[in-house]
């Protein structure tokens, strides 16, 4: 890795959401004892997995998604959080194991087999060197879902999954995970031979699955749920699945992402140093961090939050997995 730090797009987007997070888990490694991985991470991981199957090489399909995301599950005991109407005001707990097999069975049913997309590569990683002001300043590795070709405009496309309790689209113009992917996927596709020179990826299709459960009440013409005596419901669910046009992208927008990536590498990297300080961004989601006592006793001063991270916490290279396979990089 020439000693340059590495750099992931979860650990970018937790160093922009609260240093101190980001400190305490990318720097220190810092990991909950016993905690394993949220049951929202883990949901996205198994999601990710069983379209990963589905969506191989080519035009057709692979394993059905709903039974590799069984086999991926297991026994794991994990609940995903859900919601029963569009208000998004009565969550609802669900078996994270039925709730994702009743989720892609919907989405097969829905979607089908995707005749146009023609796969070019899946859950790809890659690696690039970070630079500014010509000079080399991180590794960025990370992955993406998926390259296709939609052999009904001819046109090739980056393929972003998302799985959310609410889906929101407003923001995916600005979206820095599959924009910084988007920009370093045509050169590190065209080195590995998967694109021809000349290529380019045209814009990223996102693909968003809600985590709910389908409806099966009946409908009326209009497509609106009914109650059983035969009227309209007053909850209505929102779609369960969601594709908005692909957000195009242009070259000169490319060089703004990796200006952008790195402006945000160079901060990281001042506190690495200590040029600046690691600050703490507090927000009404505190209290569900995993470091959400240990940065209350931190708060107060003195060194009781580092007794309670030996206590509490084990230490884990966050970067130990970088370090055994460097497959795509440049």
């Amino acid at each position: 890795m020439s000693g340059l730090p590495i750099i992931h797009t979860s650990e970018r987007s937790a160093a922009k959401r609260c240093a101190q997070f980001w400190w305490w888990k990318y720097r220190m490694g810092l990991v909950p004892k016993g905690g394993g991985q949220a049951d929202a991470l883990w949901f996205g991981l198994g999601i990710h997995e069983a379209l990963a199957n589905w969506y191989q090489p080519g035009l057709r399909r692979g394993q059905h998604p709903a039974k590799t995301f069984r086999e991926w599950a297991g026994d794991e005991i994990a609940y995903a959080k859900t919601y029963l109407d569009e208000t998004y005001d009565a969550p609802v707990w669900e078996d994270a194991k039925d709730l994702g097999i009743a989720m892609l069975e919907a989405y097969v049913e829905h979607y089908g087999q995707d005749h146009d997309w023609n796969i070019l590569a899946t859950e790809r990683e890659f690696g690039v060197k970070v630079v500014r002001d010509g000079k080399p300043i991180a590794h960025f590795r990370s992955r993406w879902d998926g390259v296709f070709r939609d052999e009904a405009d001819g046109q090739i496309y980056l393929l972003e999954h998302k799985t959310a309790s609410q889906v929101a689209t407003a923001y995916l113009e600005l979206d820095e995970q599959a924009g910084a992917y988007w920009a370093v996927a045509g050169t590190v596709l065209r080195s590995q031979g998967i694109l021809k020179p000349g290529e380019e990826i045209a814009g990223i299709q996102y693909n968003f699955l809600r985590k709910a459960r389908p409806d099966d009440r009946p409908v009326d013409e209009a497509g609106l749920k009914l109650n059983k005596d035969g009227s309209v419901s007053k909850r209505q669910p929102p779609p369960l699945f969601v594709r908005p046009e692909p957000i195009e992208r242009s070259p000169r927008e490319r060089a703004v992402q990796m200006r952008r990536l790195a402006d945000d590498v160079a901060v990281m990297n001042a506190m690495r140093d200590g040029t600046i300080p690691v600050t703490k961004t507090p927000t009404r989601d505190c209290p569900r961090c995993p470091f959400w006592d240990m940065c209350l006793l931190h708060e107060r001063g003195g060194n009781a939050w580092k007794a309670m991270a030996q206590s509490n916490y084990t230490q884990q290279d966050p970067y130990a997995d970088d370090y055994k396979s460097t497959s795509g990089g440049m």
